[in-house]
């Protein structure tokens, strides 16, 4: 009984912290967030290192304003110009955005309107979840 415990607490454990979830957010992301019954536009700065949560900026606040939520507090806008959530499929070929240039990649998996990517030539320790504002077709 008790190894079946403990094989049930290393499963659970194991999808808690795969890179199976989604991530909420990323950097860069415009979103709304949610305070006090009213949702205010703000800007994702920082993701935390599960990436389940985010560190945002409210659009015309000061920094003191700045704080972490999860995905109960926060709605990501689709960037202008983006492609529609669900427009890129599993295997298809992308650029991805990552410090102000784009890197050709590949979706690896599609949830939520983020997509799961492996950027070109690189190991798997970089592939990353990434929000519409860092994927466009290649």
């Amino acid at each position: 009984m008790i190894a079946r415990k403990g094989m049930l607490f290393g499963l659970l454990l194991a999808l808690a912290t795969s890179s199976a979830w989604a991530a909420v957010c990323s950097v860069g992301d415009k979103a709304e967030v949610l305070w006090k019954g009213t949702w205010y536009a703000a800007k994702v700065t920082r993701v935390n290192e599960d990436q389940t949560r985010c560190f945002i900026r409210y659009t015309g606040y000061g920094s003191e304003w700045d704080e972490w939520v999860g995905q109960d507090r926060i709605r990501i806008q689709e960037a202008p110009g983006a492609a529609p959530t669900g427009t890129f499929s599993v295997g298809d070929e992308v650029e991805v955005k990552w410090k102000g240039s784009w890197y050709p990649a590949s979706v690896l998996e599609a949830k939520g309107g983020k997509y799961k990517i492996h950027y070109d030539g690189y190991s798997d320790s970089w592939d990353e979840w990434v929000g519409l504002s860092r994927i466009r077709a290649k």
